[in-house]
């Protein structure tokens, strides 16, 4: 089976969906499938352009044209979103022809260019969808809800996912968004797969030394960690105002590491309100993640309120890895919420909750031994269900589908009346 794996970003990005697509592609290389996977030539956030191609473990990687401005500006963004359209089609349209395109979201509805030239050439497609465009727009205020604009993605999005031999949703939340957009006819074309970690990467680090917190003074604290993209998608402002009341115990750590939009909002509280108990760090290499992620004795996972179903962090599978405890804070219909509710591996807390996550904080900094059960919890059900092997059989179990039914045609494809949900 030759299989080509469509997103904006792939190895040797460090964005979520990069790291998750590159585990993916190694795993299928292993186990016979030939794989491509198609990106941009350029980072997530932005910088020196990557070359045109490359082969990394046995997958072939081409990478379109694009410009490469970052998330800095919505122009930046928008002219890196358009150029990688056109650059992905051109790669697409001649490139050898393969058995399967499997395509994400990013950015928003690239699913059309693979569904079209996919068709084309006699491709099954296969939808990822890692977010809802536009609904996620529309939840956080960037687009009006019946604007003419939105109305035209909307049936776009219909028209991407509906044209797909199969789709791929992360979890129970998003397929009643899926599934309420296309409707009940097509639930037999939705899998469930949920994100995933490498259990073998990622693991406890049972009593082993961590240079990591050695390295940035980490021994004598109890940290609150917070390791990702601090994207529009994350809630912040309850953290940061239990991060205000916690700020005479000079035990417990705030710690961000990452970058993102929202990362100047949490600059700009801790010096405005002149709390040393905010602390703030770059990304961290990928070999690096095991110890950057023991360094947080609970970690943090936001999520703005409305966003259940639409967009899931991914982070979650590697806190689950690590062996932490979960503090969610956010939108408790999501799947993350429910995941940390059903395997008891942390607490969940609705937006606006400050001062309940500063006494949740509070009681497990003195109560270590909780703790440890908690994330100990948080492993076991990581293993039973969320390591990487068992992600990867599922895709493999959707490609096997896809390659059963007959491809339609491109006609058939844009002949689909949109729906008026």
């Amino acid at each position: 089976m030759r299989i080509l794996i469509l997103n904006q970003y792939f190895y040797p990005d460090h964005s979520a969906t990069s790291q998750l697509m590159t585990d993916l592609a190694e795993e299928l290389v292993e186990q016979g499938l030939e794989v491509t996977a198609l990106a941009g030539r350029g980072r997530y956030n932005g910088g020196a352009s990557l070359a045109p191609r490359e082969t990394y473990r046995g997958v072939r990687i081409e990478r379109a044209w694009a410009t490469s401005f970052g998330k800095g500006s919505i122009f930046g963004r928008l002219c890196d979103y358009l150029s990688f359209y056109f650059g992905a089609a051109w790669k697409l349209a001649v490139l050898p022809r393969h058995d399967l395109v499997m395509v994400l979201t990013t950015p928003p509805l690239i699913n059309l260019v693979a569904l079209i030239i996919g068709r084309f050439r006699g491709m099954r497609v296969v939808a990822l969808v890692q977010d809802v465009y536009p609904d996620v727009a529309v939840s956080l205020g960037a687009l009006k809800e019946r604007s003419l604009l939105t109305r035209l993605l909307s049936r776009l999005n219909y028209l991407t996912l509906s044209g797909a031999d199969r789709i791929i949703v992360l979890g129970e939340c998003m397929r009643d968004r899926i599934q309420h957009l296309l409707g009940e006819e097509f639930s037999a074309r939705m899998d469930i797969i949920h994100n995933w970690a490498d259990g073998n990467e990622l693991k406890p680090l049972d009593g082993e030394l961590n240079h990591f917190i050695e390295e940035h003074s980490l021994k004598d604290k109890f940290v609150v960690l917070f390791s990702g993209n601090m994207g529009h998608v994350n809630e912040f402002a309850t953290v940061l105002n239990a991060a205000h009341l916690l700020r005479d115990r000079k035990d417990i750590l705030f710690l961000f590491i990452g970058e993102g939009a929202r990362a100047p909002e949490i600059r700009e509280f801790s010096t405005a309100n002149r709390l040393q108990n905010i602390r703030m760090l770059p990304y961290q290499s990928r070999r690096m993640l095991r110890h950057s992620l023991a360094a947080g004795d609970v970690h943090l996972v936001t999520l703005v309120k409305g966003l259940a179903g639409l967009s899931v962090p991914s982070k979650t599978y590697g806190i689950m890895a690590s062996g932490r405890p979960i503090l969610f804070v956010g939108d408790t219909s999501s799947t993350a919420a429910r995941l940390v509710k059903k395997y008891r591996c942390g607490e969940v807390l609705e937006s606006g909750e400050s001062e309940r996550l500063a006494e949740v904080i509070a009681h497990w900094a003195t109560n270590r031994e909780e703790l440890s059960a908690i994330g100990s919890a948080a492993r076991r059900a990581f293993e039973e269900r969320f390591d990487r092997p068992q992600a990867v059989d599922a895709y493999m179990q959707t490609f096997k589908k896809c390659m059963i039914a007959a491809p339609k045609s491109l006609m058939s494809t844009l002949m689909t009346k949109p729906s008026l949900r």
